[in-house]
This record gives C-alpha cells, structure tokens and sequence, in this order.
C-alpha cells in the first residue's frame, strides 16, 4: 500500500473513531445527568465560551466538539499505533489508558481555569461531580477509539 493511500486511510478511520468516541461519550455523560448526581450539558457549556450566551450555544458546542473528537480521534489513533497496540482488545483497553490521561487533564483543567472564567454563572460552579463525570466521558471516549481503531483495517 502507497503511503498516500496509508495517510487517506488512517485519516478516514481516525476520524471515525473520533466521531464515534465523542457520540458514546455524550450519551454516557447524559446518562450520568439524568440521574441527577450531576447537572453537566458539556455542549451547552463549550459552546457558550465562544457565543457568551446560550443562544446557538449548542450548534456552536456540537461544531467545536466534533471537531475536537476529530483532531483527538486522529491523535488517539497515531499513539495506538505508534505503540503498535492496533489489535482487540490492547486497542480497547490502550484507549482507555490514554482517556484516564485525557480526562484527568480535562476534568483538573474544569475545576481550575474554565470555571472560573465560563462567561455563563451557570458553569462557573465546578463540582467533583461533574469533573468525574468528565472524566468518565473521557475515558469512555479513549475506549471506543480503541475499539473502533481494532475493528477497522489500519
């Protein structure tokens, strides 16, 4: 296989499992909202940095989350296979690996500097609850990128 073809077919499944990823993350952070241990709308929420309001806040937080699973799904994929952990279920569970990574620095960064800076009050309040709930996502994300990336031919 020619290098291009290489590079266009990673890119493709990177991008996938990326995509994938941030649809399985979602559902598990909305399923740990509607048991009200949390009140977390990550959307929402990444959207109204930039629209300072929650007007098109969750078209803009869809836009920038897809493209974030995107650009991770890409990184994710170059580290499992810079590892050469490709295969099920060392992608499976490198995945997750990488996530607990992933989610630690997301969830720590929430409690530290978004917070206190969210335009909107209603998520300036940071609790643990909804940085472990982060951090779940997270790690849940890594997994499905693993899983994916060791379903597809890379």
């Amino acid at each position: 296989m020619d290098r291009v073809t290489l590079i266009v077919k990673v890119l493709l499944f990177a991008s996938l499992a990326g995509l994938v990823g941030a649809a399985a993350m979602t559902a598990v952070m909305r399923l740990i909202a509607r048991t009200r241990w949390t009140r977390a709308d990550m959307i929402i929420a990444v959207g109204s940095l930039l629209t300072k309001s929650r007007d098109n806040a969750f078209l803009v937080g869809l836009f920038l989350h897809g493209i974030s699973a995107i650009t991770f799904g890409v990184t994710y994929t170059l580290l499992l296979m810079a590892v050469q952990l490709t295969k099920w279920p060392a992608a499976f569970f490198a995945g997750g690996a990488i996530g607990v990574f992933h989610g630690l620095v997301v969830s720590l960064s929430l409690c530290w500097v978004v917070a206190d800076q969210h335009p909107l009050e209603e998520f300036r309040n940071v609790s643990m609850s909804i940085a472990v709930t982060h951090f779940i996502g997270h790690v849940v994300y890594g997994a499905v990128v693993g899983l994916v990336i060791s379903l597809v031919p890379i």
